[in-house]
């Protein structure tokens, strides 16, 4: 089982890392390594707000990168100027995604002043705020097994590698927190592995019932769906 210390090592290590510029639209894009100006930043984000939509909507094997361009308004050239290809916006996306996911979580998830209860609540809670505020990024970070297909022939194995082992690290601190209460008495003996995916297993399903923007989207509702969601998870560890 990974230990609370290194745990919190490696998403400190992530965060220096996006600080220093190895974030999506830095590794990724058009295979640059050097930061981005403030305007080209500015500008990639645009594409890939755009490009979160139209994948979002119609998965990546269905979307082009004319769609992308529709959806932006653009033409192509706007959005060959950032990315070499639809799979290099689709692995940013899950990057940005991936990386807002991780910032949600590892302040609470870290925090040795807290329960373990107290810091699965705030995890919990953070993370289904994450997936309501950037639900059109999160709908195709769900779908992993199209990962593949964005290599699109060529090697991208060191992004890739990357993400998934964002999405490990991210997975990491939930099984760390459930770790902990047991180990505390505060929680039931369980696999805290499994049941960090079940508990992610029911807040990842946001992405596809939630509608954002829909007449019941309201910020109360989306406080009201955190606290339950939140509340859930800790009354089903809860050592009896």
């Amino acid at each position: 089982m990974t230990s609370h210390a290194d745990t919190r090592r490696r998403g400190s290590r992530s965060k220096r890392r996006v600080a220093n510029g190895g974030d999506a639209m830095t590794s990724i894009m058009n295979g640059r390594e050097r930061p981005l100006a403030d305007k080209q930043r500015a500008s990639s984000a645009e594409i890939l707000d755009a490009a979160s939509r139209a994948f979002a909507r119609r998965g990546y094997s269905a979307t082009s990168i004319d769609d992308i361009a529709d959806e932006l308004g653009c033409t192509k050239g706007r959005i060959y100027h950032y990315f070499r290809s639809k799979g290099d916006v689709f692995m940013a996306i899950h990057h940005r995604a991936m990386t807002w996911a991780l910032d949600a979580v590892a302040p609470a998830a870290e925090r040795g002043d807290l329960s373990a209860a107290e810091r699965l609540r705030l995890i919990v809670k953070g993370h289904v705020t994450h997936m309501v505020e950037h639900s059109s990024y999160m709908s195709p970070a769900e779908f992993v097994n199209e990962i593949n297909l964005a290599r699109e022939g060529r090697s991208k194995d060191a992004s890739v590698d990357e993400i998934f082992g964002m999405r490990r690290r991210f997975e990491a601190y939930f099984e760390q927190v459930i770790a902990d209460g047991i180990t505390s008495g505060e929680f039931r003996k369980c696999d805290a592995k499994l049941t960090a995916k079940a508990i992610l297993g029911a807040t990842n399903w946001m992405s596809v019932w939630f509608q954002v923007g829909s007449s019941a989207d309201t910020p109360k509702r989306r406080a009201a769906i955190a606290e339950e969601f939140s509340a859930f998870a800790v009354a089903g560890m809860l050592a009896h």
